[in-house]
């Protein structure tokens, strides 16, 4: 990856959009929806930037933009429509060591915006490094009809209960419970509009301390001829999203381990190849509801 992906925390930290017009409006929008102190630097504003000046949204100037003026933003924004411009404020930004976007010019940019699907506060950003934002689109318009307009309802939900979950919940069942009420009776309700319904069967699963919701662990083993990520089933892809530990018998699974959950642990040993489920978890799970997913080469 040219360009790392990141969240950046933006309360009280200001962002500077240079230009007055539409390309500037475009990013301020964007920028509006953060807790960003937004400061736009040009010589006039057009009426919807003047709006949101009249309105106390963002503070403006008209001064000269240098090295010293850019120095207070953590992030800067050249949305002038001009070439010239944009290349200069890039070289500025370089001298003050601040992290810049120089619209339609990736070449100048330090940091780009992605395609963006907003269930605040859910979000998903979809990123090509400029080489193909025409596909970002279309994966965005994809994710926009698979995920539910208020989805950010039921995140929220979520966050307001993790404190009563780590209290009643065993922490060895945390993600299973999670998993639970993302994926099946709570999602189901919420999808089919039973917001109300969908929260209390959350509300009344920790009441119960998880109750049949605990696990005793499972264990998957996944076969690919070769380091293919193209050869994992989707089954096989659920496992390696949610494993806790990841066995692989050969070193030569890089590609496919880029599909797995990042911080599984991940063991890396030939003697395994012909180890079944008890005997792993005799030997490497210490939690009993670890999920345990097998990498090995099939013949």
């Amino acid at each position: 990856m040219k360009f790392f992906p990141m969240f950046l925390n933006m309360q009280g930290r200001r962002v500077i959009v240079l230009g007055g017009g539409e390309q500037a409006a475009q990013k301020v929008r964007l920028l509006l929806k953060t807790d960003a102190e937004i400061l736009v630097v040009s010589d006039a504003l057009d009426d919807e930037l003047g709006g949101y000046l009249s309105e106390g949204k963002i503070l403006f100037s008209n001064a000269e933009v240098t090295p010293d003026l850019l120095v207070s933003a953590v992030l800067v924004f050249s949305a002038t429509g001009c070439a010239g411009a944009g290349a200069a404020h890039a070289g500025l930004a370089a001298a003050a060591n601040v992290l810049v976007n120089v619209v339609d010019q990736p070449e100048n940019c330090d940091a780009i915006t992605p395609s963006i699907v907003d269930r605040d506060p859910l979000v998903v950003a979809i990123g090509t490094e400029g080489a193909a934002p025409v596909l970002a689109r279309q994966i965005k318009a994809s994710l926009e009809t698979q995920l539910e307009p208020d989805l950010g309802q039921f995140v929220r939900f979520a966050g307001s209960m993790r404190h009563a979950v780590r209290l009643a919940i065993p922490k060895s069942t945390h993600r299973s419970f999670w998993s639970w009420v993302f994926s099946a009776r709570p999602r189901q309700l919420f999808q089919k509009g039973a917001t109300g319904h969908a929260f209390q069967a959350v509300k009344a699963a920790v009441k119960d301390h998880g109750g049949a919701l605990a696990t005793g662990g499972s264990f998957h083993e996944v076969r690919v001829s070769e380091d293919d990520p193209d050869q994992v089933r989707l089954g096989d892809l659920r496992a390696l999203q949610e494993a806790d530990i990841i066995v692989a018998t050969q070193k030569n699974f890089d590609k496919v381990l880029e599909l797995a959950r990042r911080d599984a642990e991940r063991v890396y040993d030939r003697s395994y190849a012909d180890a079944g489920e008890a005997d792993l978890r005799g030997k490497l799970a210490r939690d009993p509801s670890a999920r345990i997913v097998k990498l090995v080469t099939a013949h």
